[in-house]
């Protein structure tokens, strides 16, 4: 299977191996899955993903458009497509770096395809642990409180729901100031009256993860976000401090809550 795509570093993130069937039975899982009855018109994509070591990742995000599914214990996948020829997919996980690519069948089927991801290094902020320090007093109690000032804009979990998206990217496109490049989200800064394109912060359940993109979250996981797309209206608590400030803003998201009861 043959892999189109821009940038040179996912070559070095992903490798897609063409197994003869004998071949497909040494996968775990891939040999299970074509097993399954594909309905007429359709095709199934088989993988597994592994990390550098060579280690089954399970609970990846694995997407095409329209349909997603994780990865099992065995890092396996499957999913079935429509009767195309090309197809993109995501992958993705939080730690690791995301991936994206399209994917060409031959002769009208899919090969087993094997994904290696390479993690992805964050420094997270340093948090005064107490017992009373939890997620909600770092700010979710408050999500309220910040979206009656009307400063930014909100996302609550009834409107993830509503729309139903399978990438939380899809949820933020119609945002003011936001855009989506290929699945990844930058803000609109203005310098010099020129307008770029820039990679806002992102914060998850209080703490600032680096070099973190918001489509590695499923968005069954996530409660709400929160958008500042310009640095004059990202509160307090969601600054950086003793950095360089970049003109871009911040986005906010809370996982759900276990319980599902609001702190």
């Amino acid at each position: 299977m043959r892999v189109s795509t821009s940038s040179a570093n996912l070559f070095r993130r992903i490798a897609v191996i063409v197994l003869a069937l004998i071949s497909a039975m040494l996968v775990p899982g891939a040999s299970v899955a074509a097993q399954e009855r594909v309905p007429t018109g359709q095709r199934q994509l088989v993988g597994v993903v592994r990390d550098a070591g060579g280690a089954a990742l399970e609970g990846v995000a694995v997407s095409i458009p329209g349909l997603s599914a994780r990865t099992d214990a065995r890092g396996a996948f499957a999913l079935q497509t429509g009767n195309v020829d090309t197809v993109t997919i995501a992958l993705r996980m939080v730690g690791f770096e995301p991936v994206d690519a399209l994917l060409t069948a031959r002769n009208g089927l899919w090969d087993t395809v094997l994904v290696q991801m390479e993690p992805t290094a964050q420094r997270l902020g340093g948090v005064k642990v107490t017992e009373t320090l939890t997620r909600a007093a770092l700010g979710l109690r408050n999500f309220e409180d910040r979206r009656a000032r009307g400063i930014g804009t909100f996302i609550t979990r009834e409107e993830i729901v509503a729309r139903g998206s399978s990438r939380l990217s899809d949820l933020l496109r119609t945002k003011r100031g936001v855009n989506v490049i290929r699945g990844r989200v930058r803000f609109v800064a203005y310098t010099s009256g020129r307008s770029t394109m820039c990679q806002p912060d992102i914060w998850l359940d209080g703490t600032r993860s680096q070099a973190m993109e918001v489509d590695e979250l499923l968005p069954s996981t996530v409660e709400a976000i929160e958008l500042y797309p310009y640095l004059s209206t990202i509160p307090a608590e969601f600054q950086r401090v003793g950095a360089n400030t970049t003109p871009c803003g911040t986005i906010v998201i809370w996982s759900r809550i276990p319980n599902g009861k609001s702190p």
